[in-house]
């Protein structure tokens, strides 16, 4: 082997590995804000440029797509064991990282044979190391372009993709998975007939053109998903706030009928008072004990056991702690509610709703329990909530909510009208766990 063609071996393997490298790299960016560390993302990547690299340098050499197809099956396995929830979205990024790889190489490569066709001519083909010289030069291009191109379309599409923790559904995944099927049928085809003829620049710039519109359609379905999904997801927030305004419209209910029984007992109060010194007169302490028992047994029932200072977040309040207590839990409440300022009571009902619904889902240990606190200094009211969990809590760092309980993952609907209601008054949500105990503060600018 002479000397100039070792170094056209040399620079052809290398330009390889770096390229497989560079798209690893590109997986890497693409699915870590979908992962829960970029650790996760780093260790995906490397797996996956580890194994195109085996399957590129060791023998036998299969076909690009099926090698292309294990190193993407291989990231697929590493990000379901990294990371098990919401499986069908890792299955749509690894189906669109496979489409987008090949789209950006193809585009890169029609331009890259567009340059050798004017600099490759017979003159510059018969000095050897000229032509060498060229060849790196387009090789680096060819690199740089399909790089370049992978680049910009995982960040195209990772900021189209707005809602990176939603649970996506099979149907949803079907959907989505689409534009980037069709991609990479249309590239099997191309890849298989230009072997077959000599092909003509014509059908080369229609194939650029095909592979650049399959990428936009990926990125305007999402897009167009994205909005669809934001807006459902309003809705089911509109239609919750909706019925916990409802319960609370039935608690106001029940605290009208509590207030009406005692008023009620109040009325009746001479008469009880005067019925009881007639048996203790006659000498009938028996009876007259027995009475008074009677009597105090109505009050303590019809007496709210939490006094907050409003009917409306009593009646709540007293809700959970009976289904706390059903269930076991210790609740303690040391909540007042801040009259005289422009707070709405709807507005603390459910954010007292949402908040203990998530405490009574999520409570755990040995010794459950829910605690209530509140306190107001100057104009901010900050309300306080903690509950016992032995686990971890998840975090999205993005949107610094915890991961909900539920199956289908992403952020529950509740902690977002929990949101909505905190920064109705130029507050927020802030979540933290210190050993095995979880806080939800809450702060509200009330003055």
């Amino acid at each position: 082997m002479s000397r100039l063609e070792l170094c056209w071996n040399i620079t052809s393997y290398l330009s390889v590995l770096v390229q497989l490298a560079a798209a690893g790299a590109c997986l890497g960016i693409f699915v870590s804000p979908y992962l829960r560390s970029r650790s996760r993302a780093v260790r995906v990547s490397a797996v996956y440029g580890v194994v195109m690299i085996v399957l590129y340098v060791m023998p036998p050499r299969i076909d690009n797509i099926l090698a292309y197809f294990i190193g993407t099956l291989a990231a697929f396995a590493v990000m379901c064991i990294e990371d098990r929830r919401n499986i069908s979205q890792k299955i749509f990024l690894s189906i669109t990282f496979f489409s987008l790889r090949w789209l950006s190489a193809s585009m890169a490569g029609i331009l890259d044979r567009y340059l050798d066709r004017i600099l490759l001519n017979p003159e510059i083909a018969a000095r050897i190391w000229l032509s060498y010289g060229i060849y790196v030069v387009t090789r680096f291009l060819d690199i740089t372009l399909s790089t370049l191109n992978l680049l910009l379309a995982v960040l195209a599409i990772n900021r189209a993709y707005e809602g990176k923790n939603r649970y996506m559904g099979r149907r949803e995944l079907l959907l989505l998975s689409v534009p980037s099927l069709s991609g990479v049928a249309g590239y099997a085809v191309y890849h298989f007939y230009q072997y077959k003829d000599e092909l003509t620049k014509i059908y080369d710039l229609l194939c650029f053109l095909y592979y650049l519109i399959s990428i936009l359609a990926i990125l305007a379905i999402i897009v167009i998903f994205q909005r669809w999904k934001t807006s459902q997801e309003e809705q089911a927030g509109q239609q919750l706030l909706e019925s916990q305004i409802d319960n609370i419209k039935t608690h106001i209910e029940g605290v009208e009928k509590l207030y009406g029984d005692l008023r009620s007992l109040r009325h009746d109060m001479g008469n009880h008072i005067q019925m009881i010194e007639r048996l203790m007169a006659a000498g009938n302490s028996a009876e007259s004990s027995a009475y008074l028992e009677r009597l105090k047994g109505e009050w303590q029932e019809l007496t709210p056991k939490i006094r907050t200072g409003n009917p409306v977040t009593d009646m709540i309040l007293l809700e959970k702690k009976k289904e706390a207590e059903a269930r076991g839990i210790r609740f303690t409440c040391d909540f007042c509610y801040p009259n005289g300022t422009g707070l709405d009571a709807f507005d603390v009902s459910v954010l007292l709703y949402n908040a203990l619904n998530n405490c009574l889902e999520s409570v755990n240990g040995e010794n459950p329990y829910i605690q209530i606190r509140a306190f107001r200094k100057d104009s901010v009211f900050m309300l306080i909530i903690s509950n016992s969990f032995t686990g971890r809590l998840q975090m999205d760092a993005a949107e610094k909510l915890p991961f909900t309980t539920k199956e289908n993952g992403g952020h529950g609907i509740g902690l977002k009208n929990m949101r909505r209601v905190a920064r109705k008054y130029m507050g927020d949500l802030s979540f933290e766990q210190n050993g095995d105990e979880v806080t939800v503060g809450i702060m509200l600018q009330i003055g």
